[in-house]
């Protein structure tokens, strides 16, 4: 998958912080290194030299100056971000802010749009407002009319039917789609999760 960014590097905080694993410590800045020209990462600015040797084999050689270089850092500062989460950034289906437990940071796009600093975050869901929103986006037509064999934008509904979609999926969105626009129900949410752990607990069997 194309992206032009990759991680150079994390600056961790200097206190810990204790999980139910030990100690950890969570990361102040992460800095980013972004491809010039948006290149894939490691196309222009490389990762690693490859050369071969007299009797053909070829080696490896990684390599670290590309995190160095200043001109194409992007700095992710994460207790910037988490108060902008915080105090502007609203839930794309619902409008409700984010929570302890409840946090808006789920997004149902690779690439979204980038908000100004002083702006929410644009597109980022609660957790069960991203699949409630997925599944008033899919295509659920008993015989689906997609423009690609099986998959595609369906010319019935004009929703989106993904490639590969099991009758366990098109059951839990069907549950899901009953849900009115911008409105969670916390207990439809939970039954399509139990489905999910029964048929993960009846595949193990």
């Amino acid at each position: 998958m194309h992206d032009p960014d990759v991680v150079a590097f994390d600056i961790r905080r200097p206190w810990p912080q204790r999980t139910s694993t030990g100690l950890y410590w969570p990361s102040l800045v992460t800095v980013w290194h972004r491809e010039p020209g948006g290149a894939d990462s490691g196309e222009v600015c490389r990762h690693d030299k490859r050369t071969q040797d007299a009797d053909g084999k070829w080696q490896t050689k990684i390599l670290h100056g590309w995190k160095w270089h200043l001109h194409h850092w992007r700095l992710q500062v994460h207790p910037l971000q988490n108060l902008r989460r915080k105090v502007l950034t609203r839930c794309a289906w619902c409008g409700d802010r984010d929570r302890k437990g409840d946090h808006v940071s789920h997004s149902n796009q690779w690439d979204g749009p980038r908000g100004r600093w002083w702006q929410g975050e644009p597109g980022l869901f609660h957790q069960d407002c991203a699949m409630i929103h997925r599944a008033h986006a899919t295509c659920l037509c008993f015989d689906p009319l997609t423009d690609h064999h099986g998959y595609g934008h369906c010319l019935a509904c004009g929703n989106y039917l993904a490639y590969g979609r099991t009758e366990l999926q098109a059951a839990q969105y069907r549950i899901l789609t009953a849900i009115p626009t911008g409105q969670r129900d916390p207990a439809a949410y939970q039954q399509v999760c139990d489905m999910w752990d029964a048929s993960k607990s009846i595949s193990l069997t």
